[in-house]
């Protein structure tokens, strides 16, 4: 099966090469959702800023390229949103950012690239043409 680009899509990727813009990150933070482990229910979590995690990844002595930044903080919020069992502390949050987009055997345009899947399997459009 062949992947087809809409035209928005085509030019937003060539334009941030295939990387989050600062509006789409900020449009997949705010629609993240984690289930309350009481009710059962969906429910919109916290969102962290970019400035917590450029902090942090200063702290921890990592450097994320300009380009990458708004992935890596797209990549902090899903942590806290999904992963907060198995990425227990700041510390494992850094490294799992750092080694996900500077994965040597993969790219870094790969965070988006799953961020596009997930959209699709739940049948969630994403706008392109605003996310610029």
């Amino acid at each position: 099966m062949q992947y087809i680009m809409s035209e928005g899509e085509a030019v937003y990727m060539d334009q941030y090469k295939g990387r989050f813009s600062y509006k789409l990150a900020e449009w997949a933070i705010s629609s993240m959702k984690k289930r309350d482990e009481n009710s059962g229910v969906l429910k919109s979590v916290p969102q962290h800023s970019i400035n917590e995690m450029e902090e942090l990844m200063r702290q921890m002595g990592l450097t994320i390229k300009e380009e990458d930044i708004y992935s890596a903080w797209y990549l902090y919020n899903m942590c806290y949103a999904d992963y907060p069992k198995c990425l227990p502390n700041k510390q494992a949050i850094a490294y799992f950012i750092h080694e996900t987009i500077y994965d040597p055997d993969c790219t870094p345009e790969a965070v988006l690239a799953c961020f596009r899947a997930k959209m699709d399997v739940k049948d969630v459009p994403i706008h392109w043409e605003r996310m610029m």
